[in-house]
């Protein structure tokens, strides 16, 4: 296991690091261009009779550094190590090997990033970005927070690159941000923590929950700092205003307890400096050079909008519905206790009716492109694809595999799965297929790995490789 991501990033002088950052700082890639005036995009829905905005800029290398909901701002930008945003730490060094989305320690409060935005694409409810991490703390420099001293990295700059995409309104849950990020890390590493998103906000922030979706337990939680298994939530005093994180994907077997982190740094002087924060952590062993990707949902509204919709979220997920809080108050506790693994849903043999198809499934017919790959979009990689079937609502005998769509952009997006976990990307539940030798159309998954594991093909031979009966598309 890594060392945490340090808690806070409260700006500093950097000295030492302001003139060596200084040459990397640069302007965005030039394919950039911006959409509204003073390098900045915005994306907003309405909920609750009041947009839901969330915005990014040129000053943090496209990370966001707004967003706003009931005319309250729920993002402290002061520095670069602020903002909504994404970071890692590889290999047991903490800051001194921790690329950052929106720039460098040596940028300070100023207003150009040591990170290099490459690309900007701005829809109606989506925004995606890709940078080049800045390392937090330049070559040859230690923190407090640097357990194995200065890192082994000769720039300002990573090679490691941040591609995201932001969605509101998510899984159709009008409070809901989904945050999807995919680290590609230019090189091997024997650990890694991924912090896949993390916000630090104004210190009104410094009422912090626990709410558990399966269960619909809600509870105080100390100021921390501290990580738990379940979402939390940071709310003002009063509850009018709150964000909160969820991912399906948490806790990790590996740390049950872990995931969600809450620290509470309302107290630091000087102006604008007092903050608080949540993260999604995701802590993985024998990280390989390429694609890692993970998605956390951001909820935004009142104390109660933000529980309501994480439980939403669940439920679209594939989770089931939350189970009714109960009556009596929690105590207030330092860190969630443990939970257990959301269990499967019991496959029980339902009336007909449970037959009803879920997720339309297409294949593709290009050679060259994507002949034989079942996705659940009729585009697919751009070429032809014929409609194949559905998927299943909910299974309907024992024997009914679930299966997945894969949500990496430039990864594995649109491309279904019998692997939650493919490619080491994010996934979500599609549904089901129906059992080998049921009616409607045959479906098979790879089983070679490094060729054609985990996707699932009208062929089974596909690529060439082996493979393996599934089940069914049914029509």
């Amino acid at each position: 296991m890594t060392a945490p991501i340090r808690p806070t990033r409260p700006a500093c002088a950097a000295l030492l690091l302001a003139g060596f950052a200084g040459s990397a700082r640069a302007a965005d890639a030039p394919s950039i261009a911006w959409p509204e005036p003073g390098g900045r995009a915005t994306i907003s829905r309405p909920f609750k009779g009041s947009p839901l905005s969330v915005g990014v800029s040129s000053r943090t290398a496209g990370a966001i550094d707004s967003l706003t909901w009931g005319g309250t701002q729920f993002i402290n930008a002061r520095d670069h190590g602020r903002e909504l945003q994404s970071a890692a730490a590889f290999d047991g060094y903490g800051e001194c090997l921790n690329p950052t989305e929106a720039g460098s320690d040596a940028d300070g409060t100023g207003p150009r990033s040591t990170s290099l935005l490459t690309a900007l694409q701005v829809g109606a409810d989506t925004l995606e970005t890709r940078s080049q991490m800045a390392y937090w703390i330049g070559p040859g420099a230690t923190t407090g927070n640097c357990p194995k001293g200065p890192g082994p990295h000769a720039g300002p700059r990573s090679n490691d690159v941040l591609a995201k995409r932001v969605t509101l309104g998510a899984e159709g849950v009008a409070n809901a941000i989904a945050y999807r990020a995919t680290y590609v890390t230019a090189e091997p590493h024997a650990s890694a923590t991924f912090e896949a998103a993390t916000a630090y906000m104004p210190p009104d922030f410094a009422q912090f929950w626990s709410y558990d979706p399966a269960t619909g337990r809600s509870a105080p939680l100390s100021a921390g700092p501290a990580e738990q298994g379940v979402p939390v939530i940071l709310a003002n005093a009063d509850g009018s205003r709150a964000m909160g994180v969820y991912s399906p994907a948490l806790p990790q077997p590996s740390v049950p307890n872990a995931g969600y982190g809450r620290f509470n740094f309302a107290t630091l002087p000087g102006p604008g400096n007092a903050t608080v924060k949540w993260n999604c952590v995701f802590r993985e062993n024998n990280v390989p050079a390429g694609a890692h990707s993970y998605t956390c949902y951001v909820v935004v509204g009142t104390l109660e909008d933000v529980k309501a919709g994480i439980a939403a979220l669940r439920t679209a997920l594939g989770g089931g519905p939350a189970a009714q809080a109960p009556r009596a108050a929690q105590a207030p506790q330092a860190a969630q206790a443990p939970r257990a693994a959301i269990a499967p849903q019991a496959a029980v043999a339902p009336p007909p009716a449970a037959r009803a198809p879920g997720t339309a499934l297409y294949v593709g017919t290009q050679g060259g492109c994507n002949a034989g790959e079942v996705t659940i979009d009729p585009g697919y990689k751009g070429c032809a694809t014929a409609p194949i079937g559905a998927t299943l609502a909910q299974p309907g005998n024992p024997g009914d595999p679930p299966v997945y769509v894969g949500t990496a952009a430039g990864l594995d997006a649109g491309l279904v799965t019998s692997n939650p976990r493919h490619l080491d990307a994010g996934t979500r539940p599609i549904g089901y297929l129906a059992r080998p030798g049921s009616g409607g159309t045959p479906l098979y998954v790879g089983t070679q790995a490094g060729c054609n594991a985990g996707v699932v093909s009208t062929n089974p031979a596909h690529l060439d490789c082996s493979g393996a009966p599934l089940g069914v598309a049914v029509r």
